[in-house]
């Protein structure tokens, strides 16, 4: 039998503590309010989330692991700045992981509300705001392809994909959303979500590749990289 000490609640609450820490910083890089080579003030983010300094160091190295943040040598946490290298390989592999997913989406279509959510987010790709604007795109996007990996219903694979995305770089990415780049987004998304419909995960894993694949070839256009 486990016995919650007062030491392991300690622990337990140090880790909840970083871990916290760690979800606001790392959505600060998402956001792009943090940007790629800025170093992390530790002071602030001190003052800022009312923590210490060991729970702040200890989501450094959270985020370290994960790929959102570098450790320098007498210069803290910095957030990573990424190749071109890096960006292809980021994709290469949310290619493959992503294109499991759809699959699993496909063959579980039938379970639980999985065909309803999908049905509604299938028709956000038609709407005009999508077309024309890059923001709103991109907000509608990341659900979409969070929903697809639910739906997967594996969890191991959902947790790596998470750190998966591009830390620091989402706001230099949606400049390069032009209008003809969306209309051909929302169709390989609608084409996606109808081959998940049909339960066809042959289908949906090849499109979603596809779909990935061209957005990491304009991913390795972002101004900026080395």
């Amino acid at each position: 039998m486990n016995i919650l000490t007062p030491e392991r609640l300690d622990k337990n609450q140090d880790q909840k503590a970083a871990e916290f820490a760690a979800e606001r910083i790392r959505q600060k890089i998402l956001d792009g309010f943090l940007s790629p080579g800025q170093r992390l003030i530790e002071a602030e983010l001190m003052t800022e989330l009312d923590l210490g300094r060991s729970t702040i160091r200890e989501a450094y190295l959270k985020l370290d692991s994960e790929g959102f943040v570098e450790l320098r040598h007498q210069r803290g946490a910095v957030v990573k700045k990424m190749t071109r290298r890096d960006m292809a390989e980021l994709f290469a592999i949310r290619e493959r992981l992503e294109a499991m997913a759809a699959g699993l989406a496909a063959a579980n279509i039938d379970k639980g509300d999985n065909r309803q959510r999908l049905e509604r987010m299938k028709e956000v790709w038609a709407q005009d705001d999508v077309l024309n604007n890059e923001l709103t795109h991109m907000e509608k996007n990341v659900p979409f392809h969070e929903a697809i990996i639910t739906m997967g219903n594996n969890l191991r694979l959902a947790r790596m994909l998470k750190p998966l995305q591009i830390p620091g770089y989402r706001i230099q990415y949606l400049k390069l959303l032009d209008r003809p780049f969306r209309e051909l987004s929302a169709q390989e998304h609608t084409a996606i979500a109808d081959a998940i419909l049909a339960g066809n995960s042959d289908l949906a894993e090849r499109l979603m590749r596809q779909h990935v694949q061209r957005s990491g070839e304009l991913a390795q256009n972002i101004p900026g990289l080395d």
